[in-house]
């Protein structure tokens, strides 16, 4: 498996792993919220947008030749978050689960973040997404809060924030 930066030509793909993985990990979500989640947060012209924007760093993992999963990771512009960058999330290919890809990813990213300068990076992952909070928790990342994220359809569900130091 080898990784890479994303490209505009990749864009209709990482389309499909995110709509797969946000049925396959958010299934405890309504269907009608999961079509909105991918509606909006992964829309062609929103990857067109991060693709052009320097504080995005956007990532394929590339397995035989096919792209199987992808990382974003958004730079954070505020006084009080120097340093810190924010992991939008890691989407892989449920077909490949378990198989090292959301690892390779973030070993990536982190690369990536060092060389940028930053040395802190946070995710927020859905209380109930189980298997994103052991991901995150088995490399290192600590939950440091919890807090209430307003959903598409109009609902509230509850994040869990975690953290990790790269210093």
């Amino acid at each position: 498996m080898e990784t890479r930066r994303v490209t505009t030509a990749d864009i209709p793909e990482i389309r499909h792993i995110s709509r797969k993985a946000v049925n396959a990990a958010y299934e405890f979500l309504p269907t009608r919220e999961r079509e909105a989640t991918v509606r909006e947060r992964f829309s062609a012209e929103r990857f067109e947008t991060a693709l052009a924007d320097d504080d995005v760093i956007l990532v394929a993992a590339i397995d035989g030749g096919e792209l199987v999963g992808y990382a974003h990771v958004d730079a954070v512009n505020r006084a009080d978050a120097v340093g810190e960058a924010v992991l939008q999330g890691i989407y892989v290919s449920p077909e490949q689960w378990q198989e090292g890809v959301g690892t390779a990813l973030l070993d990536t990213l982190e690369d990536e973040i060092r060389k940028r300068g930053f040395t802190q990076l946070s995710v927020a992952v859905l209380v109930d997404n189980e298997r994103g909070k052991r991901f995150f928790e088995s490399k290192g990342f600590e939950r440091i809060e919890e807090r209430v994220e307003d959903l598409f359809t109009g609902g509230t569900a509850y994040q869990q924030v975690y953290y990790h130091d790269f210093a």
